[in-house]
């Protein structure tokens, strides 16, 4: 089934009707219930991020889509997949098809982004990094901010389940010692968020 999904510019969604009200705003695009691209546009500028399957080549998609389309895009190649996560890898290309930054990412099975990083463009390696934690009802909970070191340096506290009002950064420390009352993100039980690596989850529980 391929279908659309509408966001306002803070990427909350919307209606198709609140969507037309908008002059900034995402559109993204499904396939088969996979993510397929996602198109900003604003009365400024127009910037697009597309997903290509193993029978798409990244280089024909850059003449196509920055070069002849004059447009800005993040294209995303798939790395590898375990557990009903899927590792890519983006490279940001510009009008004229040359390549601003890359990164990687890595998408659950409903296409929520669950890890993203900026990589450094001549080694490859690992920049600074977040990874996204959902709960069973599938609201955000944490945003973890990592360095290039690969150690955590804080969490936020997007619900305000804590008690931080969203914005207050946790470090390590005070997420146990907050988490202790409230149970909802027992540190121990989540290792997948102890550091930015592994990118892919190793188990299907994160």
């Amino acid at each position: 089934m391929n279908y659309k999904k509408y966001y306002n510019k803070f990427f909350e969604e919307i209606t198709e009707q609140e969507a037309d009200q908008l002059e900034e705003l995402y559109i993204s695009y499904f396939v088969e219930g996979r993510i397929k691209k996602t198109d900003h546009i604003s009365p400024d500028y127009f910037m697009g991020e597309y997903y290509l399957d193993a029978t798409e080549n990244l280089q024909e998609k850059i003449q196509e889509l920055c070069i002849e389309g004059g447009h800005r895009w993040v294209f995303y190649t798939q790395e590898s997949d375990a557990f009903g996560y899927t590792l890519w890898n983006s490279e940001d290309i510009g009008e004229k098809g040359n390549l601003k930054f890359r990164g990687k990412q890595v998408l659950d099975s409903k296409s929520r982004e669950i890890f993203n990083c900026s990589t450094d463009i001549s080694t490859n390696q690992m920049e600074e990094a977040t990874k996204w934690y959902y709960d069973s009802d599938d609201i955000l909970l944490l945003s973890i901010k990592y360095n290039s070191q690969n150690e955590m340096t804080y969490a936020y506290d997007k619900q305000d389940t804590w008690g931080l009002d969203g914005g207050w950064p946790m470090d390590k420390e005070e997420l146990i010692i907050m988490d202790a009352r409230i149970g909802a993100f027992p540190w121990d039980q989540h290792p997948y968020f102890h550091s930015a690596v592994p990118f892919l989850p190793e188990t299907d529980r994160i």
